[in-house]
């Protein structure tokens, strides 16, 4: 049903969470696909010091983890499949594609921080059984919300009128702003998903193209943002 974001101002960062909104509780994240996104944020997206920080493979090491909310990862849902002290942590069983190119998901000593996201990368779920693969209920009263409105099919037939309204969703971007805020950020999005239907099991896949935030949304970002979350493996 397309994606919807959630934005929160802490200090001089900006954060935004998406989901990728599903209708049922028993639907399950497969993967994302041929994603585009920029943000015209001048230093890109932030990333945190350290050698298991500084790529968008989430920190899988253990569970003494240092990461913390202000870092940019993908996850396929969330660790253990839900809240975790308050907070929520990154799926282990999150992979990258081949189109995460160079450094940007498996770093080394000597790379740089991925500050970008390289064209058309995807990422997928190791394990779409798993607990972590679970769609949560979207109902963060008070905090700033952003619907990515209509979406498409594969094939280009009319899919869903759009992500508002939806009650379930599993989360996939954790992207990070350094010296911005809610009324002066941008990040563009253009990305694919695949879900498995949970009741017939059958396959769909979306496109979505959207803005965050999107027109006419920058007047109520100031009414919250989503809790803090931090990345474990």
């Amino acid at each position: 049903m397309g994606f919807v974001a959630f934005a929160k101002q802490s200090g001089t960062f900006v954060v935004v969470d998406v989901f990728m909104s599903v209708s049922s509780s028993n639907d399950r994240f497969l993967n994302v696909y041929n994603a585009n996104i920029t943000t015209t944020n001048s230093g890109g997206f932030y990333q945190a010091e350290g050698l298991s920080n500084k790529t968008w493979k989430p920190d899988t090491a253990s569970f003494a983890s240092t990461r913390n909310s202000i870092d940019s990862f993908m996850s396929a849902g969330t660790h253990s499949g839900g809240a975790y002290g308050g907070e929520y942590y990154a799926s282990t069983n999150t992979n990258g594609a081949p189109d995460f190119t160079g450094t940007s998901w498996g770093p080394t000593p000597a790379s740089a921080p991925a500050t970008t996201i390289p064209a058309n990368a995807g990422f997928y779920t190791g394990d779409p059984a798993s607990v972590d693969n679970k769609a949560e209920l979207l109902t963060l009263t008070g905090h700033s919300r952003i619907d990515s409105g209509a979406t498409l099919a594969s094939g280009g037939t009319n899919g869903s009128a759009g992500s508002a309204g939806t009650a379930y969703g599993i989360w996939v971007f954790h992207m990070v702003l350094a010296n911005a805020t809610l009324e002066n950020f941008r990040i563009d999005c253009s990305a694919s998903a695949s879900i498995k239907d949970g009741m017939p099991g059958s396959l769909d896949q979306r496109i979505s193209t959207f803005v965050i935030p999107a027109p006419g949304t920058i007047a109520i970002l100031g009414i919250g943002g989503i809790a803090m979350r931090r990345r474990r493996g």
